[in-house]
């Protein structure tokens, strides 16, 4: 199972949690992957993104913390 889920909806890419809060709405993938590094930095463990396409096709992405400075 995967930590996160990207889902594009209405024009907007919806962040999801396994628990299927919404976590955010963004205006492109990039927005809301980059997020959910964010959202990996809480415990600075990676994140399996699982994304579904506006055409319903899935596709997933590792996504590492953010260094800290």
């Amino acid at each position: 199972m995967s930590d996160l889920t990207l889902v594009a909806r209405g024009g907007r890419w919806m962040l999801v949690d396994d628990d299927d809060a919404e976590l955010g709405a963004f205006s492109s993938q990039a927005e809301a992957l980059q997020a959910a590094g964010d959202f990996a930095r809480v415990d600075f463990e990676p994140r399996h993104v699982l994304i579904q396409d506006p055409g319903g096709d899935w596709d997933e992405e590792f996504v590492e913390p953010p260094e800290l400075h």
